[in-house]
């Protein structure tokens, strides 16, 4: 197999049958990514989370909420200096540092049993998300653009992101057996080798912009101001952002409420981890079908709207229905539809967005997504300790109004 370069210097490969191929990092950049999300998604801990936090950390409902906000606080501090350093320096840089945070976060979070720890194991966890969320994204965006496919960002985002579910939904199960036969906190110091390997393969990715483009670091504050200016000046953008959000952190909340509901259904608890893998496959099912979903539709508004009023209904009718086989559908239901709602905006916003200012705008978006979480965590967990079935009902009520009256129009997600 000879090697040869066409008449702009670039490589060129051969076969065996004659036939002249372009070889480029791009496909790989893609590929690696999709290992990088798996091995990132492969918290084993998800499946009895809850038993983690009340059992061997001995917190209450209630101090697990506060710890949450404290991680979402965390995010809110860190989402943008993140975003620049992947805007600014480098993505490929940014998806490493966040492995490796991700990793040191789950050694230091088993280590010992002390909420503490546990800050300093949140703070380590959100610092991870905060260099990879957006980034990963940007640097899709930026890979699909050098092989001129950036128009199907949404099908290699959907992708993408079930690779990650992919990883949970195969780990969880695993560390509900590891959990209930040796330990709960051994579960959470194992996470450390797929987070280590995720962290390996992202020093093998090529910079799809920054190796290319002469880019020079704007003053840090400018590049903290950019992501509010978008958002401020942008009214589409700003429109995307805030139905996107809205939704998203409110359905997020099942992931702290559903083993609640399990519990009161008298669901045992070694099937715990099942559930969480069968929430993740479905993920994995709806980011797929998404876009089949969306065809049957003329107007994406409409769309919109659909994928938005069932999540909603399915958390009133939950507070209405006990009934394992019914109970566990809604579960899966409200997961499906509300996990991948996020995807009907990706391609809308991302087009609303300057390359260079991508991970930056997205990582605000994140920011907002965050604030919501920290000041509503704690009240989530009061209404919860309180009645649960009206934490349910007035998540779904909200999420309802959100659908009916969005000012999302048809031409704002094309």
């Amino acid at each position: 197999m000879s090697e040869l370069k066409n008449y702009t210097g670039e490589r060129l490969i051969k076969s065996p049958k004659g036939k002249e191929k372009r070889k480029t990092p791009w496909k790989l950049n893609i590929l690696k990514l999709y290992l990088f999300n798996f091995f990132m998604g492969f918290h084993m801990i998800s499946g009895i989370l809850l038993p983690f936090f009340l059992t061997w950390g001995k917190l209450t409902f209630v101090e697990i909420m506060i710890l949450q906000s404290f991680f979402t606080l965390m995010i809110l501090v860190l989402e943008i200096p993140c975003g620049a350093i992947s805007d600014y320096i480098s993505r490929r840089l940014s998806l490493i540092l966040g492995a490796l945070s991700t990793a040191l976060a789950a050694l230091i979070y088993g280590s010992f049993s002390n909420i503490f720890i546990f800050m300093i194991g949140e703070t380590l966890f959100a610092l991870g998300h905060s260099l990879i969320s957006g980034t990963d994204t940007a640097f899709l965006y930026d890979t699909l653009k050098k092989m001129k496919r950036n128009d199907q960002l949404t099908k290699f985002a959907a992708r993408n992101r079930s690779f990650m579910l992919l990883g949970i939904a195969l780990s969880a199960p695993i560390g509900s057996l590891i959990g209930s036969a040796i330990s709960l906190n051994l579960v959470m110091t194992l996470m450390f080798i797929p987070f280590i390997i995720a962290m390996i393969i992202s020093i093998s990715f090529k910079e799809p912009l920054m190796e290319e483009e002469n880019m020079k670091s704007p003053n840090y504050f400018q590049v903290i101001k950019t992501g509010f200016k978008e958002l401020r000046n942008n009214k589409i953008l700003r429109i995307l952002a805030f139905d996107l959000v809205i939704v998203e952190s409110l359905t997020f909340f099942l992931i702290w409420t559903y083993q609640v509901y399990l519990d009161k259904l008298y669901f045992p608890l070694e099937f715990f981890g099942l559930i969480s893998a069968s929430m993740t496959i479905t993920q994995i099912v709806f980011n797929n079908l998404i876009n089949s979903f969306k065809k049957q539709f003329r107007n994406t508004r409409r769309f919109l709207q659909v994928y938005t009023i069932i999540p909603g209904l399915g958390f009133i009718f939950m507070a209405l229905i006990y009934f394992t086989p019914v109970s566990i559908t809604l579960i899966l239901i409200v997961i499906g539809f509300g996990f991948s709602r996020s995807l009907i905006f990706i391609q809308g916003i991302n087009k609303q967005i300057e390359s260079n200012n991508r991970a930056t705008v997205i990582s605000t978006i994140n920011m907002i997504t965050s604030l919501i979480r920290t000041a509503v965590y704690p009240l989530i967990g009061t209404l919860v300790m309180m009645n649960l079935n009206l934490t349910f009902i007035s998540l779904g009520a909200i999420i309802l109004i959100t659908g009916f009256f969005t000012r999302v129009k048809h031409k704002y997600l094309k």
